[in-house]
């Protein structure tokens, strides 16, 4: 079934997000599955793909992959997309991420798996990409600090914030309300995973939340791993 876990932030190379991490593992339902890296927002950061590869691959116990499309202007990337169990997108620049999906039609192949059942994860920009849109610090405009950038839309009808400061929730829901909109603002170490149209929220630290942001409130999400309907977050 059509599953992604967005992750609001962590490092990978301390295993931080462990726990979400496992659980994007298990729902693969493989035992060693297969799981393609996209650092596309690091520009293929080599550190990056060193650490991802042995996190993914050595402490969890997958077969790894990577897609580096910044400076392999014909890797295979149809192909990597279609043999993976599970997608996971690095983070670093979202707006120069997306335009390079969508310059490259990575954006169509990453929502063909996601209806195959493909899995997709994803940690800071590579969480703010499955939703319509949201604000990042990944901006080109002088003397704004966080900007709008347009998702994917997987998630539809909601927006979203990663590393979600109190100063980032308030701006962001000033975001919302300029657009009659609803998101979901992650902290670091929380994530929200999406299964069908339902969701639940997971953490990796008793401090780390999820925020549901309405043009009018930002209320934190229940943390008790039960799946509740998507619609109620629209």
């Amino acid at each position: 079934m059509p599953t992604l876990f967005a992750i609001g932030g962590g490092e990978i190379a301390d295993a931080e997000t462990r726990p979400m991490d496992e659980a994007v593992v298990d729902a693969t339902g493989v035992d060693e599955p297969e799981v393609l890296f996209l650092p596309t927002a690091s520009a293929d950061a080599v550190g990056y793909v060193e650490k991802f590869t042995e996190y993914y691959g050595e402490d969890l116990g997958c077969s790894t992959s990577v897609a580096r499309l910044s400076r392999a202007r014909e890797a295979p990337v149809a192909e990597l997309i279609e043999a993976a169990d599970a997608v996971y997108v690095g983070g670093g620049d979202t707006g120069y991420m997306l335009d390079t999906w969508r310059t490259r039609g990575v954006d169509d192949l990453l929502r063909t798996a996601w209806q195959d059942g493909t899995v997709m994860a994803g940690l800071s920009a590579g969480a703010l990409c499955w939703f319509e849109g949201g604000i990042s610090d990944a901006v080109w405009l002088e003397d704004v600090p966080l900007g709008p950038v347009h998702g994917l839309g997987i998630v539809r009808d909601l927006h979203a914030t990663v590393h979600a400061d109190p100063d980032r929730r308030e701006t962001f829901r000033e975001y919302c309300s300029v657009r009659d909109a609803t998101g979901i603002a992650l902290e670091d170490l929380a994530a929200i995973e999406v299964r069908d149209e339902e969701w639940r929220i997971h953490t990796a630290s008793p401090n780390a939340f999820a925020f549901h942001v309405r043009e009018d409130a930002v209320v934190p999400l229940p943390t008790d791993g039960e799946y509740r309907p998507l619609a109620a977050l629209r």
